[in-house]
């Protein structure tokens, strides 16, 4: 069994690799000034759609208030709205905007971009069992 220092090491690694890759492209497409923080929120958005304040806090790990005040910045920028939940009228859905949408097939076409050039070194079948384990995760 691998060594969890070995794979904690090798993971930073690795995002740091992916991360450095994409904020040196991301300047140049976040013309709304979303942010790195912002393009996480939309993703999570994206993939758990709708969902509410407070899933998406518990689904990113932050502060309440944090994500609050860049929900707020997000739906003024018009990538993100809101609407009444139509089971519960107490519960505000979270869900993006065509906007939205449109940044987040930005983003993610960026991050395959990044991915294919920092997995680049490993064969099609690692990739292929990588993106299988990933997926499990």
């Amino acid at each position: 069994m691998a060594d969890s220092y070995e794979i904690a090491k090798n993971m930073d690694r690795l995002m740091r690799r992916i991360d450095a890759a994409l904020h040196k492209r991301a300047a140049a497409l976040d013309t709304d000034k979303i942010g790195q923080l912002g393009g996480l929120v939309l993703l999570a958005i994206a993939e758990l759609h709708p969902v509410t304040m407070q899933d998406l806090v518990r689904h990113l790990g932050r502060d309440k208030s944090q994500m609050t005040r860049l929900v707020q910045m997000m739906e003024l920028k018009g990538v993100i709205a809101r609407t009444p939940s139509q089971t519960d009228g107490r519960v505000t859905l979270l869900h993006l905007t065509e906007k939205g949408c449109a940044f987040v097939g930005t983003i993610r076409a960026l991050m395959s971009e990044v991915i294919d050039e920092v997995l680049a070194p490993l064969p099609a079948k690692d990739r292929a069992a990588l993106a299988r384990i990933l997926s499990d995760i």
